[in-house]
């Protein structure tokens, strides 16, 4: 599946914006306000076509192309 990665990273910045999504991979972290409860969230291993590099991203914060 192809993805823009999200704005807020310097590959955007750069103009390495699209990819190719390579995995998903679940990832977990403590709430520093809350102890004992954890935010679960999946990452986006995308692969950029400028670069050939492959970067890691929050999956929800990719846009479908």
């Amino acid at each position: 599946m192809r993805v823009q990665i999200p704005a807020y990273t310097d590959r955007w910045m750069m103009g390495d914006r699209y990819g190719e999504l390579v995995k998903v991979t679940k990832q977990w972290k403590h709430r520093e306000n809350e102890p004992g409860k954890v935010s679960i969230f999946e990452v986006a291993h995308v692969k950029l076509d400028k670069s050939g590099k492959t970067v890691r991203v929050v999956l929800d914060d990719c846009t479908e192309i």
